[in-house]
């Protein structure tokens, strides 16, 4: 099958593909993307969107404000908002999406959709930062990677 759905552009140094994909759903989308880049040879060192995200992206994500986002993140927002997991000495810490939107979720803020999505972005980037395995890998081997995924308990 043609596809003519992906536009390549230079950003940062890296050569990123960019694609608007039609499929079943974005895990049909990604394994299937994911698939078309192997077969060019090409390597693919991290899908986006990514899983660590800062408040700005949060607020972006769930469309409330970044004010909203800080509230929740303080505690003086509902309790329990999860801790950032990368840079939490920094002015700007990172948060694991999947906590992030299952966390917002709970609180009806986000569909379910949105963290099966979340747990399938961060299961893709593990899969390609794995390079032995993503070498060898089928599109089965990727689904069953995302099956997993998307069972794990919803909290």
């Amino acid at each position: 099958m043609r596809r003519d759905d992906a536009t390549l552009v230079l950003k940062n140094g890296l050569v990123v593909a960019c694609f608007a994909r039609e499929a079943e759903g974005f895990g049909h989308a990604v394994v299937s993307a994911y698939s078309d880049i192997a077969k060019t040879g090409g390597i693919i060192e991290r899908f986006e969107p990514d899983f660590l995200v800062s408040q700005t992206e949060i607020a972006a994500r769930t469309k409330l404000s970044r004010a909203a986002i800080s509230l929740y993140v303080s505690g003086e927002r509902g309790s329990g908002f999860p801790p950032p997991h990368a840079r939490i000495t920094s002015s700007s810490p990172l948060w694991d999406w999947v906590e992030v939107s299952s966390w917002m979720h709970k609180h009806a803020q986000l569909s379910l959709e949105e963290v099966v999505n979340a747990r399938l972005s961060r299961a893709i980037n593990w899969f390609v930062q794995n390079p032995l395995k993503a070498m060898k890998a089928t599109d089965r081997d990727l689904w069953e990677i995302f099956e997993g995924a998307a069972r794990e308990p919803f909290l």
